[in-house]
């Protein structure tokens, strides 16, 4: 889903586009992979922007930039003071299970060596590697076990992989990527 799309609508007669270029411009640079100008506003822009959460999703910059896949953004922000673990108000997600369920496994990656918590549940008690499941991004689920995720939560009632298996038919995927085999 587009930001475009997302459910904001439109503030004082402004498109959400609009909105979001002009509310938003770290979001924006972000969700566009615009390293120039997020540079750019990182340097005139105060500190406590990093923590703005936009009103289309309540995320923060470091969110879009993970959910885009956008790596340079991402490294940028942390650099700049951005929090890795920064948990969204609404859902209690982190960047981690943002870039789980965007299915971007450099993004993180890199967010787990440079710290993030990926045991951490959100308000459904999920945690990044039920979003990779969600999403079916094996490569997210197969950085998440290397790096140490649960595989089960004991707050979930269903098993990651019997979710993944389930609904996106992965189990044969599954089983030459472990080289497990899964009854």
């Amino acid at each position: 889903m587009s930001a475009a799309g997302a459910g904001a609508g439109v503030e004082a007669g402004f498109s959400s586009e609009e909105l979001l270029s002009l509310r938003f411009p770290l979001h924006r640079a972000c969700r566009d992979g615009d390293l120039a100008t997020l540079c750019s506003l990182l340097q005139q822009t105060p500190h406590a922007h990093l923590t703005s959460e936009d009103s289309f999703y309540g995320w923060t910059p470091v969110h879009w930039a993970a959910h885009f896949g956008k790596l340079e953004c991402l490294v940028q922000l942390v650099r700049a003071g951005a929090t890795l673990n920064v948990s969204t108000t609404r859902y209690a997600q982190t960047p981690a299970h943002i870039a789980a369920f965007g299915g971007h496994p450099q993004c993180l990656v890199w967010l787990i060596q440079a710290g993030a918590n990926i045991n951490k549940p959100d308000c459904e008690g999920e945690t990044p590697i039920h979003k990779a499941a969600r999403s079916g991004s094996l490569e997210c689920i197969s950085a998440l076990v290397a790096n140490g995720a649960h595989i089960d939560n004991p707050k979930k009632s269903i098993r990651v992989l019997d979710w993944l298996f389930e609904r996106h038919s992965t189990r044969p995927l599954f089983q030459r990527a472990f080289a497990v085999d899964v009854v």
